[in-house]
Protein backbone atom coordinates (compact mmCIF):
# COMPACT_ATOMS: atom_id res chain seq x y z
CA UNK A 1 0.00 0.00 0.00
CA UNK A 2 1.53 3.32 -1.07
CA UNK A 3 1.41 6.26 1.31
CA UNK A 4 -0.89 9.03 0.20
CA UNK A 5 1.79 11.70 0.12
CA UNK A 6 3.75 9.61 -2.33
CA UNK A 7 0.67 9.28 -4.52
CA UNK A 8 0.15 13.05 -4.40
CA UNK A 9 3.78 13.76 -5.29
CA UNK A 10 3.66 11.31 -8.20
CA UNK A 11 0.58 13.07 -9.58
CA UNK A 12 2.22 16.51 -9.60
CA UNK A 13 4.74 18.11 -11.91
CA UNK A 14 7.99 19.73 -10.84
CA UNK A 15 7.42 23.01 -12.69
CA UNK A 16 8.13 25.10 -9.60
CA UNK A 17 11.30 23.26 -8.62
CA UNK A 18 14.43 25.38 -8.14
CA UNK A 19 17.49 24.62 -10.26
CA UNK A 20 19.44 23.37 -7.24
CA UNK A 21 17.81 20.53 -5.30
CA UNK A 22 21.01 19.33 -3.63
CA UNK A 23 20.39 17.91 -0.16
CA UNK A 24 23.89 18.90 1.01
CA UNK A 25 23.19 22.59 0.53
CA UNK A 26 19.56 22.47 1.71
CA UNK A 27 18.87 24.73 4.69
CA UNK A 28 16.47 23.98 7.55
CA UNK A 29 14.99 26.98 9.35
CA UNK A 30 11.88 28.23 11.10
CA UNK A 31 8.89 29.15 8.94
CA UNK A 32 5.61 30.89 9.58
CA UNK A 33 2.38 29.06 10.22
CA UNK A 34 1.08 30.18 6.82
CA UNK A 35 4.02 28.61 4.97
CA UNK A 36 3.55 25.33 6.84
CA UNK A 37 -0.22 25.42 6.38
CA UNK A 38 -0.02 25.76 2.59
CA UNK A 39 2.13 22.63 2.20
CA UNK A 40 0.35 20.60 4.88
CA UNK A 41 -3.07 21.25 3.37
CA UNK A 42 -1.88 20.21 -0.09
CA UNK A 43 0.09 17.08 0.79
CA UNK A 44 -0.64 15.79 4.29
CA UNK A 45 -3.31 13.13 4.69
CA UNK A 46 -5.53 14.99 7.17
CA UNK A 47 -5.47 18.01 4.88
CA UNK A 48 -5.43 20.40 7.83
CA UNK A 49 -3.25 21.67 10.64
CA UNK A 50 -3.47 20.13 14.10
CA UNK A 51 -5.48 21.89 16.80
CA UNK A 52 -2.41 22.98 18.79
CA UNK A 53 0.82 23.93 17.01
CA UNK A 54 3.90 25.49 18.57
CA UNK A 55 6.84 25.28 16.17
CA UNK A 56 7.13 25.25 12.36
CA UNK A 57 10.24 24.39 10.34
CA UNK A 58 10.95 24.09 6.64
CA UNK A 59 13.69 22.80 4.36
CA UNK A 60 14.80 25.21 1.64
CA UNK A 61 16.51 24.70 -1.70
CA UNK A 62 17.83 27.95 -3.20
CA UNK A 63 15.39 29.82 -0.99
CA UNK A 64 12.37 27.75 -2.02
CA UNK A 65 10.57 25.69 0.65
CA UNK A 66 10.50 21.98 -0.20
CA UNK A 67 8.87 20.61 2.93
CA UNK A 68 7.70 21.42 6.44
CA UNK A 69 7.27 19.83 9.86
CA UNK A 70 5.03 21.01 12.67
CA UNK A 71 5.43 20.32 16.38
CA UNK A 72 2.80 20.79 19.04
CA UNK A 73 1.27 19.55 22.25
CA UNK A 74 1.48 15.83 22.92
CA UNK A 75 -2.24 15.26 23.20
CA UNK A 76 -2.35 12.96 26.23
CA UNK A 77 0.29 14.72 28.31
CA UNK A 78 -2.32 16.63 30.31
CA UNK A 79 -3.77 13.28 31.46
CA UNK A 80 -0.58 12.52 33.40
CA UNK A 81 0.21 9.51 31.19
CA UNK A 82 3.89 10.41 30.91
CA UNK A 83 4.51 11.14 34.60
CA UNK A 84 5.76 7.67 35.43
CA UNK A 85 8.16 7.73 32.48
CA UNK A 86 9.64 11.08 33.47
CA UNK A 87 8.52 12.63 30.19
CA UNK A 88 6.04 15.24 31.45
CA UNK A 89 7.20 18.72 30.49
CA UNK A 90 9.87 17.23 28.23
CA UNK A 91 7.79 15.61 25.48
CA UNK A 92 6.57 17.14 22.23
CA UNK A 93 4.57 15.72 19.34
CA UNK A 94 5.66 15.86 15.71
CA UNK A 95 2.08 16.21 14.54
CA UNK A 96 2.38 17.09 10.86
CA UNK A 97 4.93 16.85 8.08
CA UNK A 98 5.07 16.86 4.30
CA UNK A 99 7.48 17.40 1.41
CA UNK A 100 6.57 18.74 -2.03
CA UNK A 101 6.75 16.75 -5.25
CA UNK A 102 10.17 17.97 -6.37
CA UNK A 103 11.95 17.74 -3.00
CA UNK A 104 15.09 15.62 -2.70
CA UNK A 105 14.33 12.04 -1.52
CA UNK A 106 16.26 12.67 1.70
CA UNK A 107 14.50 15.95 2.49
CA UNK A 108 12.21 14.55 5.17
CA UNK A 109 14.94 12.86 7.19
CA UNK A 110 17.19 15.94 7.11
CA UNK A 111 14.26 18.17 7.98
CA UNK A 112 13.21 16.08 10.97
CA UNK A 113 16.66 15.61 12.44
CA UNK A 114 17.73 19.24 11.94
CA UNK A 115 14.44 20.67 13.22
CA UNK A 116 14.61 18.54 16.37
CA UNK A 117 17.91 20.26 17.22
CA UNK A 118 16.19 23.64 16.86
CA UNK A 119 13.45 22.92 19.41
CA UNK A 120 13.70 24.59 22.85
CA UNK A 121 16.22 22.81 25.07
CA UNK A 122 13.59 21.64 27.56
CA UNK A 123 12.27 19.09 25.06
CA UNK A 124 14.10 15.80 25.41
CA UNK A 125 11.47 13.49 23.87
CA UNK A 126 9.96 13.72 20.39
CA UNK A 127 7.10 11.33 19.65
CA UNK A 128 5.08 10.68 16.50
CA UNK A 129 2.09 8.43 15.86
CA UNK A 130 1.11 6.28 12.89
CA UNK A 131 -2.09 4.47 11.98
CA UNK A 132 -1.56 0.99 10.58
CA UNK A 133 -5.16 0.67 9.40
CA UNK A 134 -4.57 3.73 7.22
CA UNK A 135 -1.50 2.07 5.72
CA UNK A 136 1.07 3.91 7.80
CA UNK A 137 4.13 2.10 9.14
CA UNK A 138 6.36 5.09 9.93
CA UNK A 139 8.97 4.65 7.20
CA UNK A 140 10.42 8.11 7.72
CA UNK A 141 10.74 7.65 11.48
CA UNK A 142 12.59 4.42 10.89
CA UNK A 143 14.94 6.24 8.52
CA UNK A 144 15.56 8.83 11.23
CA UNK A 145 16.42 6.20 13.83
CA UNK A 146 13.37 6.61 16.05
CA UNK A 147 12.45 3.78 18.45
CA UNK A 148 9.23 1.92 17.65
CA UNK A 149 7.08 0.74 20.56
CA UNK A 150 3.75 -0.09 18.92
CA UNK A 151 0.58 0.93 20.75
CA UNK A 152 0.73 2.26 24.31
CA UNK A 153 -2.64 0.59 24.97
CA UNK A 154 -1.31 -2.74 23.72
CA UNK A 155 1.68 -2.37 26.04
CA UNK A 156 -0.54 -1.87 29.07
CA UNK A 157 -1.39 -5.25 30.70
CA UNK A 158 -4.39 -3.65 32.41
CA UNK A 159 -6.04 -2.76 29.11
CA UNK A 160 -7.70 -5.47 27.05
CA UNK A 161 -6.78 -4.05 23.67
CA UNK A 162 -7.59 -5.75 20.41
CA UNK A 163 -7.58 -5.02 16.69
CA UNK A 164 -10.29 -2.64 15.57
CA UNK A 165 -11.44 -1.70 19.08
CA UNK A 166 -11.13 2.03 18.43
CA UNK A 167 -13.44 4.21 16.36
CA UNK A 168 -12.81 6.76 13.64
CA UNK A 169 -15.09 8.83 11.43
CA UNK A 170 -14.62 9.30 7.68
CA UNK A 171 -15.82 12.66 6.36
CA UNK A 172 -15.16 13.66 2.77
CA UNK A 173 -12.58 10.90 2.35
CA UNK A 174 -10.60 11.94 5.42
CA UNK A 175 -10.36 10.02 8.67
CA UNK A 176 -10.80 11.72 12.03
CA UNK A 177 -10.12 10.14 15.42
CA UNK A 178 -12.29 10.54 18.50
CA UNK A 179 -10.29 13.47 19.84
CA UNK A 180 -10.58 15.44 16.59
CA UNK A 181 -14.31 14.69 16.37
CA UNK A 182 -14.91 15.90 19.93
CA UNK A 183 -13.04 19.11 19.13
CA UNK A 184 -15.24 19.72 16.09
CA UNK A 185 -18.63 18.60 17.41
CA UNK A 186 -18.34 18.35 21.19
CA UNK A 187 -19.41 14.69 21.00
CA UNK A 188 -18.79 11.47 19.07
CA UNK A 189 -22.47 10.64 18.68
CA UNK A 190 -23.16 9.79 15.05
CA UNK A 191 -26.60 11.53 14.80
CA UNK A 192 -25.03 14.82 15.88
CA UNK A 193 -22.27 14.56 13.29
CA UNK A 194 -24.75 13.53 10.60
CA UNK A 195 -26.62 16.80 11.04
CA UNK A 196 -23.70 18.56 9.35
CA UNK A 197 -22.26 15.67 7.37
CA UNK A 198 -24.99 13.19 6.36
CA UNK A 199 -22.50 10.94 4.57
CA UNK A 200 -20.20 10.47 7.57
CA UNK A 201 -19.14 6.88 8.20
CA UNK A 202 -18.00 5.38 11.47
CA UNK A 203 -15.21 2.83 10.97
CA UNK A 204 -13.13 0.54 13.14
CA UNK A 205 -9.62 1.64 13.88
CA UNK A 206 -6.60 0.27 15.69
CA UNK A 207 -4.81 2.15 18.43
CA UNK A 208 -2.18 4.52 17.04
CA UNK A 209 1.35 3.19 17.11
CA UNK A 210 4.20 5.33 18.38
CA UNK A 211 7.76 6.21 17.62
CA UNK A 212 10.15 8.00 19.99
CA UNK A 213 13.40 9.89 19.58
CA UNK A 214 15.47 11.42 22.38
CA UNK A 215 17.65 14.50 22.68
CA UNK A 216 20.16 15.92 25.12
CA UNK A 217 23.32 14.48 26.59
CA UNK A 218 24.24 10.83 26.24
CA UNK A 219 23.12 10.31 29.85
CA UNK A 220 19.78 12.02 29.25
CA UNK A 221 19.11 9.98 26.13
CA UNK A 222 19.92 6.77 27.98
CA UNK A 223 17.58 7.68 30.86
CA UNK A 224 14.73 8.62 28.52
CA UNK A 225 15.09 5.41 26.51
CA UNK A 226 15.33 3.21 29.62
CA UNK A 227 11.82 4.32 30.65
CA UNK A 228 10.27 2.63 27.58
CA UNK A 229 13.00 0.16 26.63
CA UNK A 230 10.85 -2.84 27.53
CA UNK A 231 8.30 -1.70 24.92
CA UNK A 232 10.74 -1.29 22.01
CA UNK A 233 9.96 -3.59 19.09
CA UNK A 234 11.43 -4.36 15.65
CA UNK A 235 10.34 -1.94 12.95
CA UNK A 236 7.16 -2.96 11.09
CA UNK A 237 7.65 -3.54 7.37
CA UNK A 238 5.36 -2.82 4.46
CA UNK A 239 3.84 -5.85 2.74
CA UNK A 240 5.11 -5.79 -0.88
CA UNK A 241 2.07 -7.80 -1.96
CA UNK A 242 -0.42 -5.26 -0.60
CA UNK A 243 -1.57 -3.35 -3.69
CA UNK A 244 -4.43 -1.48 -2.04
CA UNK A 245 -4.67 2.28 -2.17
CA UNK A 246 -4.89 3.86 1.29
CA UNK A 247 -8.45 4.28 2.48
CA UNK A 248 -7.38 7.53 4.06
CA UNK A 249 -4.42 9.73 3.43
CA UNK A 250 -1.23 8.84 5.27
CA UNK A 251 1.41 10.92 7.02
CA UNK A 252 4.48 9.41 5.45
CA UNK A 253 6.53 12.20 3.93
Amino acid sequence: MKAHQRLVRESKTSDNAPDNVCIKTAVVKEVTRDVAKDIIEEYEWLGCMAAVNWFYYGIFFDGVCGGVVVYGQEYIENLGVWDKYGYTGKIILLNRGACVSWAHPHSASKLIRQSMKMLPEKYKVVTATVDDMAGEIGTIYQACGFHYIGSMRDNNPNVKSKKGDRSAWVIGGKMYGARAIRQKFGTTKLPVIQERFPDVKRVKQNSKHRYFAFMGTKKEKKEMLSAIESFVKPYPKRDPNDKRLPMTLTKEF
